[in-house]
């Protein structure tokens, strides 16, 4: 699964969506335009990691989607 978003505000109302539906085994990969980018954002690394964390879930990797979009995947905590 792999979401691109620009807004905290939707981030947060469709994170636990999909963390709900995720499988044991799944990832999840969240994309935000990067600062150079120019793209209009409130969004960065770190916010995107903590609300992946408030919600149980640890971010794996990170990585350069695109010159415009960075990435952080995400794993169910290990048991």
């Amino acid at each position: 699964m792999h979401v691109f978003e620009k807004e905290i505000k939707k981030l947060k109302k469709q994170f636990p969506k999909l963390v709900e539906n995720l499988a044991e085994k799944g990832m999840i990969w969240i994309s935000w335009p990067k600062g150079s980018s120019k793209v209009p954002t409130d969004l960065n690394e770190n916010i995107v990691r903590e609300i992946g964390l408030e919600l149980g879930i640890v971010d794996v990797k990170v990585c350069a989607v695109s010159e415009i979009w960075s990435g952080l995947k995400f794993y169910r905590r290990k048991k």
